[in-house]
């Protein structure tokens, strides 16, 4: 009998300045510990245009015994009516109608930090309706919300979805016949690994950066030059989204890579709704991710 599986996926918390300035910050580990005690990772989306609004929550987190982690759950409640059928008249017309602010099991994941200065990794897991790109808009809402309440450091908290190199370089090798690169820049850290983009960037107050690169008309670009591979570097920390076009091979006339659309995750043990075991479960996937990505120690010699 087939096991069944969730989805974890994994991406990096950068705190960006908007000013691109240089700042002196607190630890990371000491800023989410300060925003997960305070109780204000709340977020509040009005309804719009027949949406519901949504009250989205961060919660029931905790740091890990030996400090390195944080766990919790993040979920979105919504403003919904339930109509409660009439069996004894067949009808729904006359069913009994209750407004409800309610989350369920498809609105409710569990999630992990590294709290580790220079890591910063997050992994969290997926449901039908909360997808990678829900929860980025999510957990960055409430961080920015709590940040913004308790008056810490201004700088923009954001959750990046990361794609390691590997997954790149297994694509090329697939589909060489590249005719199109378009890369985004973001900020690091603020002050840190400024380049001559980045250099541009601040002297600009841009906050973003994007490259378009296009080979001549029937022709291809250089993939195995040392100038595209470099275009590449930064999907593995979030700080660079990388869009590539490329003919495809067997009549394949067009094939596309998006990192938005190729991050990094990994499948684990499906928890139903125990969000207690959801949590265990996301944290050992994210320990084991982590360690996965750390160089191996070197061997002492005599």
């Amino acid at each position: 009998m087939a096991t069944h599986t969730r989805r974890v996926v994994f991406g990096r918390i950068n705190r960006r300045n908007p000013g691109q300035e240089t700042l002196q910050m607190r630890e990371f580990a000491d800023d989410m510990r300060t925003l997960a005690d305070s109780h204000k990772t709340v977020h509040t989306v009005k309804s719009t245009g027949g949406r519901p609004g949504r009250r989205w929550v961060a919660a029931d987190m905790a740091s890990t015994a030996d400090g390195d982690f944080l766990t919790g759950l993040l979920g979105f409640s919504e403003q919904q009516q339930h109509v409660t059928f009439d069996d004894e008249t067949f009808s729904w017309l006359k069913g009994e109608v209750a407004d409800s602010d309610s989350a369920s099991e498809q609105t409710i994941v569990p999630f992990a930090v590294d709290l580790r200065e220079h890591q910063r990794w997050i992994g969290f897991a997926t449901t039908a309706r909360l997808q990678p790109q829900t929860f980025r808009t999510g957990f960055e809402s409430v961080l920015n919300e709590a940040v913004s309440a308790l008056g810490l450091v201004p700088v923009n908290w954001e959750v990046d979805l990361v794609t390691s190199g590997s997954r790149i370089v297994e694509w090329l090798k697939q589909n060489p016949k590249v005719h199109m690169l378009r890369r985004t820049l973001k900020f690091t850290n603020p002050g840190k690994n400024l380049d001559e983009d980045r250099q541009q960037m601040r002297a600009l107050a841009a906050n973003r950066k994007t490259e378009v690169f296009k080979a001549a008309r029937g022709k291809t670009l250089n993939v195995e030059s040392d100038e595209f591979r470099d275009k590449l570097y930064g999907t593995d920390t979030g700080d660079l989204h990388v869009v590539m076009e490329a003919r495809g091979a067997h009549g394949v006339r067009e094939v596309k890579f998006n990192s938005d659309d190729t991050v990094d995750d990994s499948k684990v043990e499906d928890f139903g709704t125990n969000l207690a075991r959801g949590t265990e479960t996301v944290l050992a996937a994210l320990r084991e991710y982590v360690t996965a990505k750390e160089p191996p120690a070197q061997t002492q010699l005599a």
